[in-house]
């Protein structure tokens, strides 16, 4: 019976494949030794010794086939891939720790610490051994591909960081670093950060002594430092050449990359003023303002295409972010049996550009301008104006000047007629959280919420698909299902006209219509648990047994639901989907 449900499973495998173009090396009911086969098309349906069960082995499957017709090409193949991956973080640190005079109290570190990082990748594929038995790449007389790639990292840091207070009142920080990365040339690896702080625990003071019994903390305090940010790239500042098909099938060397000898260290300087404040020691608030300055930044710049590249990476220009971070901390209820907490976080941020190389006032890159003046993240497209009710086709505004400066909101059906403009911003205005934490007895109950609202992004994936987009095999999206279909129809997806010569198509236009919001509430996580009680876990000598479940990503608002707002990355989404519902049982137990 077992054989008979795994033959019927394989013959599924076998009929989907054909379906669907997949090429099927072998169809075979029963196993063991061949007995019988005959060989149609690409499929060599065999009769086995064993007759139980199947097997449905598609190209691609099997590391190893061979053929019994001797043919030039299938005497065996072989695909190798081997990855290996190396990581060493070697920490030395040396502390002092002193109090004197039972009012002054010191914590001195300096330390040395060497993050290396190792990856190498290597794959490859061969046809035709010269002897049948050894599977092996140098045994094939045709090679179909040799390749891979490899990488090192090593950042080696220096540092040191001096803490002192007096009476726990008053408190002094500085921290001194050296940092050098192999991510930039010799010349320009080492960078030096630093930062000073300090408070003053305010309630500690005499003249506070009359509002202690409601007001039961205050504390200002202040930072300013210096530290850095290094390019994604391993490589980024070298000079790089990869092999290529070249000229009838001849492999040639061609550049792949701009070498920059001069990449530096992005830094950045930041100010942070914060004040905190609590009441009858079941309220408390935390207020930050900070600024952050950032130079030398790492941006890809337009180049001259006679270099055969239209960008290299650079530093230039500079931005600041500024904003505002709020958490509250209440304790709800706090009785003998149960108790309820709960924790409100909101930040604001904003940002712009400063300045570029001091010549160009805004560069472009992909869906997005970086303009001085404006966030750094703004969206630069032509302005979608909806859909023509008799014809179908998509509008957009020509948005010229007036000699005001002003956009001209003339409506066009040539989207070449139609200028790209700053179009709203990636950075959300708000985001934040709020938690709850209950207890009674027992029993313990913890949900998270998360939200963002005020940002945008731009559906990148939209523009692969819509009309079958640069793929003809993906996926039509399912808001195509509103699109128009006869005069008179109110709608903002124009007319399906699949493939890419349509003249309506939209999957060549960088437009207004494929940004979205990204304002959404989620819950985010709720976990119940069940503690037992100590009289019960100290009987067996165990000191403590939880039993819980968890749950993540149960509901979500969101504006716009195709995906995932948080999966969001620099303002793009690609191939998102919706967020992965999961639910987790467990048990702790400390003994």
């Amino acid at each position: 019976m077992i054989g008979l449900i795994v033959l019927i499973h394989e013959f599924g495998h076998f009929i989907v494949a054909k379906a669907n173009g997949v090429a099927v090396v072998e169809f075979s009911i029963g196993f063991g030794p061949k007995l019988f086969g005959i060989k149609k098309g690409d499929t060599e349906y065999c009769l086995k010794l064993i007759p139980f069960g199947g097997a449905c082995i598609m190209l691609g499957d099997d590391m190893l086939t061979q053929s019994d017709d001797g043919s030039e090409d299938e005497n065996g193949e072989v695909v190798k891939r081997i990855r290996e991956y190396k990581k060493m973080v070697w920490s030395n640190t040396l502390s002092y720790l002193t109090t004197f005079n039972n009012i002054h109290h010191l914590d001195f570190l300096a330390g040395y610490e060497i993050d290396d990082t190792y990856n190498d990748y290597l794959s490859g594929e061969a046809y035709n051994f010269t002897t049948p038995d050894k599977h092996a790449i140098s045994n094939g007389m045709k090679t179909v591909s040799v390749g891979g790639s490899d990488s090192r990292y090593r950042l080696v840091s220096y540092l040191s960081r001096l803490n002192y207070d007096y009476k726990n009142k008053y408190y002094l920080g500085a921290s001194f670093r050296v940092d050098g990365s192999s991510r930039l040339h010799r010349d320009n690896r080492w960078g030096t950060f630093w930062s000073v702080s300090g408070a003053w625990r305010t309630i500690e003071e005499e003249f506070m002594q009359p509002v202690k019994d409601w007001l039961t903390d205050l504390r200002i305090r202040a930072s300013y430092g210096v530290n850095g940010t290094l390019p994604s790239d391993y490589f980024g500042y070298m000079g790089l050449s990869s092999i290529s098909g070249g000229y009838l099938e001849q492999p040639g060397i061609q550049m792949s990359q701009i070498a920059n000898p001069n990449l530096k260290w992005e830094t950045n300087y930041n100010m942070n003023i914060g004040l905190d404040f609590g009441f009858w020691d079941r309220l408390n608030f935390t207020i930050e303002y900070y600024t952050r300055t950032t130079k030398n930044l790492l941006m890809d710049c337009p180049v001259s295409m006679t270099t055969g590249f239209s960008s290299y990476l650079m530093n230039i220009g500079e931005v600041k972010n500024k904003g505002i971070e709020l958490t509250i901390n209440s304790t709800n209820i706090k009785i003998k049996d149960f108790s309820w907490n709960t924790t409100f976080n909101l930040g604001h941020n904003s940002n712009k550009v400063v300045k570029l190389d001091g010549e160009q006032t805004q560069i472009v890159s992909g869906t997005q301008i970086h303009k001085v003046g404006s966030s750094y993240r703004t969206f630069y497209v032509q302005e979608f104006a909806g859909i023509n009710p008799e014809t179908g086709n998509p509008l957009f505004y020509t948005n010229e000047l007036d000699e005001n400066g002003n956009y001209i909101k003339e409506i066009t059906e040539n989207s070449k007629n139609a200028q790209f403009i700053p179009y709203k911003h990636a950075e959300p205005t708000v985001n934040g959280g709020i938690s709850n934490s209950l207890r009674y007895k027992w029993l313990d109950l913890n949900f998270l919420f998360s939200y963002q609202f005020g940002g945008y992004s731009y559906d990148t994936w939209a523009q692969k698909t819509e009309h079958g987009g640069y793929d003809s095999y993906a996926n039509i999206p399912t808001y195509y299902r509103d699109s128009w279909k006869k005069p008179g129809d109110q709608t903002n997806i124009e007319v399906y006209m699949p493939g890419k010569s349509s003249s309506v198509s939209m999957h060549k236009i960088t437009s207004s219509r494929r940004i979205h919001s990204t304002d959404y509430f989620r819950l985010k996580n709720i976990t119940f648990g069940i503690t037992l009680p100590k009289e019960w876990t100290n009987k067996i000598n165990i000191g403590n047994v939880r039993f819980y479940a968890s749950a993540s990503n149960l509901w979500t608002w969101a504006a716009y639901d195709n995906y995932d707002p948080e999966a969001v990355s620099a303002g793009s989404a690609t191939q998102t989907t919706p967020p992965l519902k999961t639910v987790t049982f467990g048990l702790n137990i400390n003994f």
